[in-house]
Order: C-alpha cells, then structure tokens, then sequence
C-alpha cells in the first residue's frame, strides 16, 4: 500500500485509471506503514491506495492536507533517536506551517507547489560521497521539472542549494545524512518547489527574487500542478542514489556543473550569518569576483581571489 492520505481529495491526481482510496484505520494498516502514520499523522484515519504512478519498488508515499510542522525536521528527528524509516519513504505536504529553507529561513508553503521529504537508506563511504550527496537533489530536481514540461522548462543550478529560472529562485534543497562508523547510512532531502505559485515576499537585500515554473510554462499552474512534477521527481531520485552508488558522485558533480548559473559570472559572497543584517549593521562581502571555477568540494575559485571560497551566500552582479 504506496499511497497514504488524509486528503482523499487532493490524492486523486496520483492514482492508477479506476483506482480508488480507502478508509482504514491505523491499526490496520501493515506495522511499517502503521508506524509511519502514526508518527507523522496520528491517530485519524488514512485513506490508502495502491499509489498509480508513485508506486516504485515498494516505496511509501505519505500525502498530507496541512502539515503542522515540518516533515523534514520530523524525519531527522526520528532518525537522531535511533528510529527507522522505510527506505525510500516521501512525504509530501500540500501547505503547511513551520516550514523551513537553508539556516533556518522561513519557507512559505503554498498550495499547488511542491513540499516534498524524501528518506534513503545508503551504505556509503563519507569521505568519498558527501559531494556527491549535496548535489544529488538539485540535479534531480532539475531533471524531474525538465521531464514533467516535455524538456521547455531548464532550470539552473545556483551555489549551492538553489535552482533558478530567469535569475529568479524556483526550488530550494535541503539534505542532512546520518553517518555510523564513517559510512553513510541516512540521506534525508527536502525539496520545496515553487510550482504554481510565487510567493509574495518582501524584497530582501542578497536574496534571489522568487518565481515559479507557471511563469516559464503554463502547464504547471494550478493548484495540483504539484502531482506533475511528483512521479518523475521520485524517479529522479531513485537514479540519483543509483548513479552515486555506481560512480561516486563525478556524474552528478558534472551535471550540476553543466547546469550552473553562476560560473564565468560576476558574484559576490556574503556571510552567512543574518543576524548582524536584521540588526542594522553593515554586512561587508566576503569575497567578490568572476567565479572562474567549481572545485570538486564545492568551493568556488575567483577571479583576484587567492584562496578558494567554501561557505557563503552567493549574489551575482550581473543578475539579469
């Protein structure tokens, strides 16, 4: 059983052709799914189906209306308290509260874009695949929003997390991993995607502007545009851990060095740290240049720059 609800409604994009969802109690439904349900739901009902195009090798999509906090959070929460998740387990929320992006930030959840969890269970050398681990969502992103509009939509990756369309940020990335004994055991991605809906934030000094896929395509408005995206989205993943298996991560690596936005352009980093900013002070750059190079640990090498550049928030000069 792939596909657990507690929005029967909303669900209905997912399902095979005759397929339809059914009220089964917690109680009821197998222990694996039991305990998923019970620990990001409770204890209501779930309407369950086999999942139609979701459904992949046995995976356990969680869909749910209004998520009161953040799946992600939650999924790393049961994972730091010796819990398990079944490998492959998405959970996927149509709006919500307490959401959030890249250090902290607040991410607004709309409905008709996309707030996707993803656990996968790995056994990997740290050392040899945290490159490869970093990259892997936003080139799957990438290539799951470019299948889902027929190759019309190309977003560009931006250092680090964040993919653009147009100089404007569509999809934000977040992953944690969970390591025992110098091997990874534990990747938890989450994936939010503006996929109707811009939202309405106010201008922010050193933040891309958002947009959304509706604006480059207009298959991708309205409010279950999300469950376009969603099947090849999965599957992107799926090939991801696939391809960091098989090759270490150097495929990926190159791929989102292909899609790239940012080098051979001028761009400034800044610090990280926000708090200084929203207190008034004067935020001073930590590095300008033309970014001439993407290393293979993800530092940036500038032009005039003598040391490479391995953390910050980049902005380019020439945003257009």
């Amino acid at each position: 059983m792939p596909l657990l609800t507690d929005a029967p409604a909303a669900a209905r994009p997912l399902l095979a052709p005759g397929e339809s969802l059914q009220e089964v109690a917690p109680a009821d439904l197998g222990s694996e799914a039991a305990d998923v349900w019970r620990a990001f739901v409770g204890s209501a009902p779930a309407y369950v189906a086999g999942g139609g195009a979701v459904a992949a090798r046995g995976r356990l999509v969680l869909l749910r209306d209004d998520a009161p906090r953040s799946q992600y959070g939650l999924m790393n929460e049961v994972l730091a308290a010796g819990g398990s998740l079944p490998d492959g387990l998405a959970c996927l929320a149509l709006t919500g509260s307490r959401f959030q992006g890249q250090r902290g930030r607040a991410w607004t959840a709309l409905r008709g874009n996309l707030h996707l969890s993803v656990h996968l269970s790995l056994d990997l050398d740290a050392a040899e695949h945290q490159v490869g681990l970093t990259v892997l969502p936003a080139v799957a992103t990438a290539r799951a929003i470019e299948a889902a509009s027929g190759g019309r939509v190309r977003p560009g990756t931006k250092w680090v997390n964040d993919l653009t369309l147009g100089g404007r940020k569509v999809a934000g990335v977040l992953t944690a991993s969970q390591l025992h004994g110098g091997r990874l055991r534990h990747l938890v991605v989450g994936i939010g995607v503006n996929v109707a809906h811009a939202p309405e934030l106010p201008p922010a000094p050193r933040v891309a502007r958002p947009g959304s896929l509706a604006d480059a395509d207009a298959a991708f408005a309205g409010d279950d545009a999300w469950a376009r995206l969603l099947p090849p989205l999965l599957t992107e993943l799926e090939r991801g851990r696939a391809r960091l298996t098989a090759g270490g991560g150097a495929a990926l690596l190159a791929e989102y060095r292909a899609r790239a936005t940012f080098l051979g352009r001028a761009a400034t980093i800044w610090p990280v740290d926000e708090s200084a900013e929203s207190a008034g002070a004067d935020v001073r750059p930590l590095a300008r240049g033309v970014v001439r190079a993407l290393r293979d640990d993800l530092s940036l090498e500038l032009e005039g720059v003598d040391a490479p550049v391995r953390h910050g928030r980049l902005t380019l000069d020439d945003p257009s």
